[in-house]
């Protein structure tokens, strides 16, 4: 497995960013690989304090909810701490209105990641409506990525007549045409998902093992989800299926 960075964007708020860089964590510390998580998200933090002291995990804020002079500043900052503390593997959740830092500085953000040895690989995290669609197929973070995907939280809703993304099918065509591949990650019932969020400083993954406080059913409901979120997202964009 190469050197990866791995960037959760969709510039809309509460599409699933945290959760997809959650979800991508667990799955690089399931592999046994250490990981460093960039909080860009300084306001509400949840993935930073989720990962906050636990093991194979290195976390530090840069707030990347910048933009002209300020979002370069901000990537400049960013870069120079992943060449210094030399990672391989790097997750970063993006706020929302990300677009302002990473499409306006693509350009600076790819030759840069390439030069220290990344992949860099971009899941793009649907809306419901139609401007979160539209906007996938003028991404230049998305354009330039290595690999992209296009990723539908179900958590959000669990009807596809409720996604621009489905019921007009040219942003999804278009988004395939150009290479792009498409995933989602499926519903988790509310009860369970509930009590994802009150147990932090520990990974998700963790919840599920023996030294867990949850019910043993709650355990069982996300370890198939965790697999399931996987399978289905995490694993075609960063291990292209392996």
């Amino acid at each position: 497995m190469h050197k990866k960075l791995i960037i959760s964007h969709g510039d809309k708020g509460g599409v699933g960013k945290s959760i997809f860089s959650m979800l991508t964590v667990d799955y690089l510390l399931d592999r046994n690989l250490s990981v460093a998580v960039v909080e860009g998200d300084v306001e509400t933090g949840d993935v930073a304090n989720r990962y906050e002291g636990v093991e194979g995990v290195t976390v530090f804020s840069v707030d990347l909810d910048k933009s002209g002079r300020d979002a370069e500043n901000s990537m400049t900052v960013l870069f120079r701490h992943i060449e210094q503390m030399g990672c391989e593997n790097v997750v970063i959740n993006a706020p929302a209105n990300a677009k302002k830092a990473f499409d306006t500085n693509a350009n600076l953000i790819l030759p840069v990641a390439q030069d220290l040895g990344f992949e860099v690989c971009v899941a793009w995290m649907i809306g419901v409506e139609e401007a979160s669609a539209e906007m996938s197929s003028r991404s230049l973070i998305c354009k330039m990525a290595d690999r992209k995907m296009a990723v539908v939280n179900r958590h959000e809703s669990a009807y596809d007549a409720d996604f621009s993304w489905f019921t007009q099918p040219i942003y999804k065509d278009t988004w395939i045409k150009g290479g792009g591949l498409v995933g989602e990650i499926p519903e988790l019932a509310s009860r369970v998902a509930s009590v994802l969020k009150t147990h932090k400083n520990r990974s998700l993954a963790s919840l599920t093992g023996a030294d867990s406080p949850l019910f043993i059913v709650d355990r069982q409901s996300i370890r198939n989800w965790l697999r399931q979120s996987w399978v289905n997202a995490v694993i075609p964009l960063i291990d292209g299926g392996a």
